[in-house]
């Protein structure tokens, strides 16, 4: 028998070649434990120390950030324990943290599906069904489990459930649900810790002081006097802050932020730009400068601003006196923060990343936000960092205009630039408010919006009517009022990357005979549809077999959507591209381009292509609609919420049967409405004119 026996190397190389197959598989954790079965390290101590290490290894990589650097130690403490629950999921969190969307959302559904009563992997496939396929699809998966809510009266499952509801928004339900855990099972101290945490996130601080104290005068326990005792000290300096006021009626967090706001506009200079000829020191303030659609108008904004500034050219009549400069919150290379960072740095922009500065500017006592320092600690994370590492640095530069860009940074940034007292505050949002988009809501995000444009100076702007009128409707502006500035659009050249010329030659030799081209330019992930794109091309080319695809952009998606295609028996009809610096090159290879986005702001991409004379067919989402002229320049499908995939082939199937004079025309017509109605120039003048615009009155009246 020894004579059939591998010789060792062999086995090493083979279980070389098992171990690399892990890092490669889309859901590596399944693989680990797959890899692990029938070898489990023995005995409960080992499991203990295995976790010890794993919980070192997670809190080390969120240090500093070196979450892959994780991975294979973790992995493979997987592999010796491949039925431990609790080390799949610390391994499936470093894999979400570390950025990669796709494999993590794998990861989850895999611990979830091995473990289906563990509430931690349920509520982890929650959040990620909730950020790649939308709340139907969340609510669905909630509901699947939990057919009747009420009746659920074991542990594991009630808690299970609040968390399915905290992360639908239900906030309401999951502390109902928290709290029968609470009830039922008072000896679980679980219970108890998440219902204190849900009650302060809430902003209920004497709420959670109180169930702390409950908690431990049932469970006893130092972690729980620890708590209790905190959430004491922070009763007491919220009541220092306001001690008028009642603790029951107002967040925490939403308290801290009235206390500092109304202190910052008792003091808010006089200093105004309406009266100017001319502007001056203006700075752009963005997440970060990823290649998203915001992002490059961002700097299409800077770079024209900036060129007007060097070439002494007025602009909407203003003289440029500039600088234009631009503050980031993050430019992390490894996540692609910093994809338009070298562009503007070419053209002398100078870009500060504002998350790597001084808290308190480095001088304490001296900062702008020291006095605000205990109202401070209130405020959530991102709005505390804006506070305590910008404002300073706002002070020092001296801006006449900030100008703020989407949500995520209003709630950030906004209340730096008003505590830095700069006269021109601009907060430019780019899609729906965060009410129409359950996992964006923040409970300070009425109270930042309404105190910023509550104090003179503020203005807001959106890209696209249909954002205005719902940010009216949200905060109670008088409609009209929100001024409205489409993205300014330069048309893309057709020169080719390398590369690109041999991938067309290869495609257009293995379709010979196509005579129709239809393009997406997409990231590959749910809310863009990669996979219903292709189920709509299938219809076509059942319909029209001279039709072939080509899908320009890289994301999560990629991997499943060539498989997908080849599943379709449509590899052959489509060229996946990846992420392509050339994307008019492939326009003008186009007859036309299909965007399915579920949500949108203002999607360049259909202008873009519309510049490039290419008809367009897009589903309504966010401001799309306001980029094209239906039934002229492209076709608008009637749902992003569940579109109509034989619809979306009847439109295309249209401009097939219109051939190729047809097409020309539209295309013509399209280049000519985006030329008129999406230019660089007549974006750049709008926008001049909100930064000089006299604001007599605050958008938003007190009271």
């Amino acid at each position: 028998m020894a004579l059939l026996e591998d010789p060792p190397a062999r086995r090493v190389d083979e279980e070389a070649d098992s171990w690399r197959s892990v890092f490669e598989a889309s859901d590596p954790v399944g693989a680990a434990v797959a890899l692990g079965q029938g070898h489990a390290a023995p005995g409960a101590f080992t499991l203990r120390l295995a976790l010890a290490e794993a919980r070192d290894l997670q809190a080390q990589a969120k240090g500093d950030g070196g979450y892959r650097a994780s991975w294979p130690r973790v992995l493979e403490l997987v592999r010796q324990h491949p039925d431990a629950e609790a080390l799949q999921s610390t391994a499936a969190r470093l894999i979400m943290d570390d950025g990669d969307t796709r494999r993590a959302m794998a990861c989850w559904i895999g611990v979830h599906h091995r473990f289906p009563g563990a509430p931690e992997p349920f509520r982890m496939h929650v959040r990620m069904t909730l950020r790649e396929h939308g709340e139907a699809a969340a609510e669905r998966l909630v509901r699947e489990r939990f057919a009747d809510p009420a009746k659920v009266e074991d542990e594991p499952g009630l808690l299970a459930l609040a968390f399915g509801h905290e992360e639908l928004g239900r906030t309401d339900e999951a502390e109902e649900a928290f709290l029968r855990l609470t009830r039922l099972f008072p000896h679980a101290r679980t219970g108890w810790r998440q219902l204190a945490r849900l009650q302060e996130a809430r902003g209920g601080l004497l709420s959670a002081q109180r169930t702390m104290g409950e908690a431990l005068a049932v469970c006893g326990g130092e972690d729980f006097a620890a708590s209790h005792a905190r959430l004491s000290r922070e009763v007491s300096a919220l009541e220092n802050l306001a001690p008028h006021a009642s603790l029951d009626d107002s967040p925490a967090s939403v308290r801290a932020l009235e206390v500092i706001v109304a202190d910052v506009l008792a003091d808010r200079g006089a200093r105004r730009l309406d009266r100017r000829h001319y502007l001056g020191s203006t700075l752009l303030v963005s997440g970060s400068l990823g290649s998203g659609g915001a992002e490059r108008q961002l700097v299409t904004t800077v770079l024209s601003l900036n060129q007007a500034m060097q070439e002494g050219r007025r602009v909407a009549g203003y003289d440029m006196a500039g600088p234009v400069g631009v503050a980031c919150r993050s430019l992390n290379a490894k996540r692609g923060y910093d994809f338009f960072l070298q562009t503007l740095t070419a053209s002398g922009v100078a870009v500060t990343e504002y998350n790597r500065l001084e808290r308190f500017g480095g001088h304490g006592r001296l900062s702008r936000a020291w006095p605000f320092r205990h109202a401070i600690d209130f405020l959530p994370l991102r709005m505390k960092e804006g506070v305590t590492q910008l404002v300073d640095h706002l002070r020092h530069a001296a801006p006449d205009v900030v100008h703020i860009w989407q949500d995520g940074m209003v709630f950030a940034a906004g209340l730096a630039a008003l505590m830095a007292d700069v006269p021109r505050i601009v907060l430019s949002v780019r899609t729906l408010p965060p009410t129409d988009r359950v996992n964006r809501w923040r409970l300070e995000l009425e109270p930042i919006y309404r105190a910023l444009l509550g104090a003179p100076g503020v203005v807001m702007t959106a890209n696209s009517t249909l954002a205005a009128r719902r940010y009216e409707e949200w905060l109670g502006i008088a409609k009209g009022s929100v001024p409205v500035i489409h993205n300014g659009v330069e048309p893309l050249s057709p020169a080719a990357a390398p590369g690109d010329e041999d991938a067309w030659a290869e495609f257009n030799q293995r379709t010979a005979g196509a005579d129709f081209t239809l393009c997406g330019v997409m990231r590959l992930d749910h809310n863009k549809r990669p996979l219903e794109w292709l189920s709509a091309a299938e219809h076509l080319h059942r319909r029209h077999p001279g039709a072939r695809f080509v899908i320009v952009g890289d994301g999560a998606l990629r991997q499943e959507a060539q498989e997908y295609a080849a599943r379709r028996g449509l590899s052959d009809r489509v060229l996946f591209t990846g992420l392509s610096g050339s994307v008019g090159y492939w326009l003008a290879h186009a007859d036309a381009l299909m965007l399915l986005s579920r949500y949108e702001g203002m999607p360049n991409v259909l202008i873009e292509a519309q510049l490039a004379a290419t008809p367009v067919i897009t589903t309504p989402a966010g401001g799309a609609a306001e980029t094209l002229i239906a039934g002229e320049t492209g076709s608008l499908l009637a749902s992003s919420e569940k579109p109509d995939l034989e619809e979306a082939a009847d439109c295309v199937m249209r401009l097939v049967e219109a051939g190729p004079d047809g097409r020309r025309r539209m295309g013509e017509a399209a280049r000519a409405w985006a030329e008129r109605s999406f230019s660089v120039e007549t974006m750049l003048e709008r926008t001049v004119d909100v930064f000089m615009a006299p604001y007599d009155a605050p958008m938003l009246p007190a009271g």
